[in-house]
C-alpha cells in the first residue's frame, strides 16, 4: 500500500482527494491566494512553473486553512499532503529497507507534519515538511547512527532550530541562489509528469526505484544519457526487486523519461 493509498489521495474522485477537489472552488472564493487554477489537479504543473515564493503563498494558504490553530480543515490537511506526496514517496523509497510498514510509517507522519506545521512563524512550507517528516520517520523507527547506511544525505546534514536567525542569515543565505538538490529537482519533475499524465503511478515508481537505486550503488552516468537510471548495474537492481527483467526495466524506463523529457519542453519558458 503507498503513501497515497494509506493518506486517501489516491484517487481523485473519491475520499480525501475527491473532497479536496470539490472544495477548492470555495476555498479559492475565500482565499483569493488560492485561486490560481480552477481545479485542484492543475495546481502542480502550477506551482511547478511559478517562482518558489508565489508557490509558497499557496501552499502556506493551505498550511493555515488546514491547521488545528488556523480553521482546522482535514480537507485542505488532505490537499496540501497531495502536494507534497512526490517528496515523501522519495522518503519512504530511500528508507524502505528501514521497515517493511515503511509506506505507513511516512504517511502517519507527513499527516502529523501538515496538521502541525508553524504557519504562524514559517514559511518554505514543502522543504519544511518534507525534512521534517524524514526526520520524524527516523526518530520513530529508533535510527540513530544506523541513519548513516539507511539514509547518507539525511545522515550528513546538520539539523538547526529556526529560531538560530544569525546561523541561517550567514549559511543559509549562501545557497539562496544555488541550484535545488537533485532530489528536490527530481521530485518536482515528477509531480508534474503524473499531474499531467504524462507518466503514470507505475511508470513514477519505477523511476524512483531507480534513481534510488542509481543513488545506492553510487553510478551517476552509463553512456546513455538518463543520468545512470538505465545502467545495467541499476536496472538489474531493480528487475530483482521486482521480478521482471533488466531489459524490461530499461525499456519502461527509456520510455517513460522520453516522455518526461518531451513533455517537459513544452511548457513555456
Amino acid at each position: 500500500m503507498s503513501v497515497a493509498t494509506q493518506l486517501g489521495l489516491s484517487d481523485p474522485n473519491q475520499d480525501l482527494l475527491g473532497l479536496a477537489r470539490q472544495q477548492w472552488p470555495t476555498w479559492c472564493q475565500q482565499h483569493s491566494g488560492l485561486a490560481v487554477v480552477e481545479n485542484l489537479l492543475d495546481l502542480p504543473v502550477w506551482l511547478k512553473e511559478v517562482e518558489t515564493s508565489r508557490a509558497d503563498v499557496v501552499l502556506h494558504t493551505l498550511a493555515k486553512i488546514g491547521s488545528p490553530r488556523g480553521e482546522d480543515d482535514i480537507v485542505a490537511a488532505g490537499a496540501l499532503a497531495w502536494l507534497l506526496l512526490p517528496g515523501a514517496c522519495l522518503v519512504a523509497h530511500r528508507l524502505r529497507s528501514l521497515t517493511n510498514r515503511i509506506d505507513e510509517v511516512v504517511a502517519a507522519q507527513l499527516w502529523l507534519e501538515v496538521r502541525g506545521f508553524p504557519w504562524e512563524r514559517l514559511h518554505k512550507v514543502a522543504a519544511n515538511i518534507v525534512m521534517n517528516t524524514r526526520r520524524g520517520v527516523l526518530r520513530e523507527l529508533g535510527v540513530g547512527e544506523c541513519a548513516r547506511e539507511a539514509d547518507p544525505t539525511w545522515a550528513r546534514s546538520v539539523p538547526v532550530e529556526p529560531s538560530e536567525s544569525e546561523w541561517w542569515f550567514h549559511e543559509g543565505s549562501r545557497d539562496v541562489l544555488a541550484d535545488p538538490p537533485a532530489d528536490v529537482e527530481l521530485a518536482e519533475v515528477l509531480t508534474w509528469a503524473v499531474n499531467a499524465g504524462v507518466i503514470d503511478s507505475g511508470d513514477l515508481d519505477l523511476l524512483i526505484s531507480l534513481a534510488v537505486a542509481a543513488d545506492e550503488v553510487g553510478v551517476t552516468r552509463s553512456g546513455r544519457g538518463q543520468g545512470g537510471l538505465c545502467s545495467r548495474r541499476v536496472a538489474q537492481r531493480v528487475a530483482s526487486d521486482k521480478g521482471v527483467s533488466a531489459a524490461t526495466v530499461r525499456r519502461r524506463a527509456t520510455a517513460s523519461l522520453r516522455a518526461v523529457a518531451a513533455g517537459y519542453a513544452q511548457i513555456p519558458a
